[in-house]
């Protein structure tokens, strides 16, 4: 029986994240700045070095392959900025200071 109610209230959090998902479109992320599907890349300031990251849902994130959850704390750093831009992180190893030095938003690979 526990078995039940565990797998009805999965299903109900999946559709909740499925209405969740059914309110992005193409047209509702924003132009020029960092959003979902954005391919952002970022200087490490503290060490000079270059990443790049996609920005992606939690459900998609695989950190080996660069894919960071819009809602992890360098995503919601991200968020909205644009080239030139700095940001600061927590990370588990200390704050780190990074400045995007390019951006590729969904709209500029999708044209």
């Amino acid at each position: 029986m526990h078995r039940q109610e565990f797998v009805r209230a999965r299903i109900g959090q999946l559709q909740g994240r499925i209405r969740d998902l059914s309110l992005y479109n193409v047209q509702s992320i924003p132009h020029g700045v960092v959003a979902y599907g954005s391919r952002v890349t970022v200087e490490d300031l503290d060490e000079g070095e270059t990443q790049i990251w996609m920005i992606v849902f939690p459900e998609e994130v695989n950190p080996t392959e660069g894919l960071i959850s819009i809602s992890s704390p360098i995503g919601r750093a991200l968020m909205n900025k644009t080239v030139g831009d700095e940001i600061e992180v927590q990370t588990p190893a200390g704050k780190r200071a990074y400045q995007i030095t390019e951006l590729v938003t969904i709209h500029d690979r999708h044209v």
